[in-house]
């Protein structure tokens, strides 16, 4: 005679004990494919290390006054990378466009498209150009200052404050550690505003630093690393008047910026992800060995 099924190994479709199915995490961010984005996304690094070579003995001689001179070419600098190079928050990612373009090609015409007016046969329907160029600019526009104005308004205060957290002085140099924050804020912030706009799941992913490689995450990444390493001159008794707080700092996360944002862009590194600790199938396997 069989012997009953044990109650442990019965299961239903609908049984409440099954785990709800989590939010998809979303994917990495492509550069656009015009041939301009494609090549000044590989040009504004350099661009930007540049501009710190080439005022870098005038960081050494005022910090303050060369950091805020320098501020609104940073700016802009961002702005036009973001605008021409990335795509803005909420549209379609360009392999997403490019399946359904597929798709759309795959699928058979009718004799009668969408494009002809009934009762008038070759007879095409004119687009307005006009409007859907200054559609796509504003479409880029509005992202692109609502990046500059919440990296400035948010990420350079929170930034200023890891700063002080991390050794920057509290009762001195804060003209030095605001400005410091606001230069890594826009290398670090803009993009990533720009792209993922405030949506909550992907900034968990960028504040648990699990958000898989990129360009944007990328030069965010190495912005901060690139400060950390920085510090490192600093407390050295090697007397020049470079090692002076945020110099060697501000240089690293440039140096940072630029490495990040290539690097991330290789296959090697593309679209993989940091990982912290195992996977759960990997635990699952060690507990039953």
């Amino acid at each position: 005679m069989a012997s009953p099924t044990p109650p442990s190994t019965l299961t239903t479709s609908g049984s409440p004990s099954q785990a709800p199915a989590e939010k998809p995490s979303s994917p990495p961010v492509n550069i656009l494919p015009s041939p301009l984005a494609q090549v000044y996304s590989y040009a504004h690094p350099p661009v930007l290390l540049g501009l710190c070579a080439w005022r870098f003995e005038g960081l050494v001689a005022d910090p303050v006054r060369e950091l805020l001179a320098d501020l609104p070419w940073l700016a802009a600098l961002q702005i036009a990378y973001v605008m021409l190079c990335l795509p803005p928050a909420g549209t379609v990612s360009a392999e997403a466009g490019s399946a359904t373009d597929e798709e759309k090609k795959k699928t058979p015409r009718s004799p009668a498209g969408p494009s002809l007016r009934p009762g008038k046969p070759g007879y095409r329907r004119k687009h307005s150009s006009g409007k859907s160029s200054w559609a796509s600019a504003w479409a880029k526009l509005m992202p692109a200052f609502l990046s500059l104005s919440l990296t400035s308004l948010l990420a350079t205060p929170f930034i200023a404050v890891l700063l002080v957290l991390f050794g920057a002085p509290l009762t001195t140099h804060n003209a030095e550690t605001l400005l410091c924050a606001a230069h890594m804020a826009l290398l670090s912030a803009t993009g990533l505003v720009y792209v993922h706009g405030v949506d909550a799941s992907v900034w968990k992913e960028v504040w648990g630093i699990s958000r898989p490689a990129d360009a944007v995450w990328g030069s965010a990444l190495g912005t901060g690393l690139g400060a950390w390493f920085g510090a490192i001159p600093i407390p050295l008794d090697w007397d020049r008047p470079w090692q002076a707080f945020p110099i060697t700092i501000l240089t690293g996360a440039y140096i940072g910026y630029a490495v990040g944002s290539l690097i991330s862009r290789t296959p090697l590194l593309y679209g993989k992800r940091i990982q912290f600790a195992p996977e759960p199938a990997e635990e699952g396997e060690k507990k039953t060995n």
